[in-house]
């Protein structure tokens, strides 16, 4: 990671040391037992522990580890491997997972791609996350990868450092993603499809509309080229009020209802739902505004 990360108070590369980076101001951050380290600066946090709390950690953790969502992973990881085989990088990869929760995305990637690609080209894989309670968790996942605690809205890497940035059900920043990559760079950009978890939203809200198409595109204009677009469905149902509970704890639902309508949900012992993803792949524009990246993704 020698050259790619950058230091948040002085914006200088960071190089790693024995106990964990320094900049040639002498800004240092040590490595945490668990292995990960945490960039975020005291002034610029908004709250004590900002982002997910422990319990909803590990209710996303116990959730994904049953494997409902391995289909969506699966969706990613092919995405990913054509961009990658597609790319112009003649050198080392570099992949970050931005807002990677307890890591569950990336570490399926990387066991995917890790037999099918050139072992002479390298890939470094990165995950950064606001909550250090997500982070923790991820580095029981993969301690070789690089984990950080950080902001998408300030993240840790040099401008034109990255090869690809993966963000999945997370807020988005797409200046700040096309800052980090390099001129050939890509984002994977995951998001709920119209009838994603439709089953759950008609118990929560008397009136469920389908979900809107997500911003992003119109935020990409001017920094990413639209390349291809995949999108996953599939039935899934939930059996178990713990399951169920998890899920819900994942979702943006669990802080906008009240007391009565998650009693409801908690009284479940059964759920069944779709589940509907959609897979964005977009491509960094050059200077001169670059054409689309040709994918053998679902245009």
């Amino acid at each position: 990671m020698t050259f790619i990360l950058q230091c948040p108070v002085c914006r200088q590369p960071l190089l790693a040391t024995p106990s964990g980076y320094q900049c040639a101001a002498k800004h240092s951050f040590d490595a945490s037992r668990q292995g990960y380290v945490n960039l975020v600066l005291a002034h610029n946090k908004h709250s004590k522990e900002p982002g997910d709390d422990p319990e909803m950690v590990l209710s996303r953790r116990r959730f994904l580890d049953l494997g409902y969502y391995n289909q969506i992973s699966d969706g990613i990881n092919q995405a990913i491997a054509t961009v990658l085989s597609e790319s112009a990088s003649a050198g080392d990869c570099s992949v970050l997972d931005a807002g990677c929760g307890e890591g569950f995305y990336l570490a399926r990637l990387k066991e995917a791609l890790a037999h099918g690609r050139d072992p002479h080209l390298p890939i470094e894989y990165h995950g950064v996350d606001v909550s250090k309670f997500a982070i923790r968790q991820a580095t029981q996942r993969d301690r070789s990868m690089g984990w950080f605690v950080a902001s998408i809205n300030d993240l840790p890497f040099l401008d034109d450092s990255l090869d690809l940035v993966l963000n999945v059900f997370s807020p988005a920043n797409t200046p700040e993603f096309a800052r980090i990559l390099k001129a050939s760079g890509s984002l994977v950009f995951v998001s709920p499809g119209p009838k994603h978890l439709n089953g759950l939203r008609e118990i929560i809200y008397p009136v469920t509309r389908e979900h809107d198409a997500p911003a992003i595109t119109e935020k990409a204009k001017g920094l990413f080229s639209p390349a291809a677009v995949q999108r996953i469905t599939y039935p899934l149902e939930l059996i178990g009020n713990q399951t169920i509970m998890d899920l819900l704890a994942m979702t943006p639902y669990y802080w906008n209802i009240d007391r009565e309508t998650k009693g409801k949900v908690a009284a479940l012992d059964r759920l069944q739902m779709d589940v509907d993803v959609e897979i964005r792949v977009f491509r960094k524009k050059s200077g001169d505004g670059a054409g689309e990246l040709e994918s053998g993704l679902e245009k």
